[in-house]
């Protein structure tokens, strides 16, 4: 479990303290975020390379449709389907299809350039962490 450097109190003192505190505590949950995402990247790998295995030894051993049951929890192959991302490519390629289809005049670029003219934008200010190289000091040779 994660520990907070410590509560993020305001000091009447020092004004800068509470700079100092937030940038603090920024700089460790922006470290801890990294690391956990790095561990949960490399779980799913791992797991994805399991399941890998797992399906390949159920085909080769004529369990296709099998059902697994482990530490209160039942496996199975199962199938899912997720829409193809939407890129401009592929708006571009579907909409001359669809005038192709409809035997129209192909609009596609300006339907396209409409569309991107009027895409909206949302901005959002954030804290940017640029890493430097520390470069190791070499003592100077007697």
């Amino acid at each position: 479990m994660a520990t907070t450097p410590g509560p993020l109190a305001p000091n009447n003192n020092k004004p800068t303290t509470e700079l100092v505190d937030a940038v603090r505590h920024w700089v460790h949950f922006d470290n801890l975020a990294e690391s956990l995402g790095k561990q949960v990247q490399n779980a799913r790998t791992l797991r994805g390379d399991y399941e890998t295995k797992v399906l390949k030894h159920l085909d080769t051993t004529g369990m296709k449709n099998a059902v697994l049951q482990i530490n209160g929890a039942t496996l199975q192959r199962s199938t899912k389907s997720k829409p193809v991302d939407l890129s401009w490519t592929y708006l571009e390629d579907q909409l001359k299809a669809y005038y192709k289809t409809k035997g129209k005049a192909d609009e596609t670029p300006a339907v396209l350039d409409f569309l991107q003219r009027h895409r909206s934008m949302k901005t959002q200010e954030f804290l940017k962490k640029t890493v430097t190289a520390v470069v190791p000091v070499k003592p100077a040779s007697s």
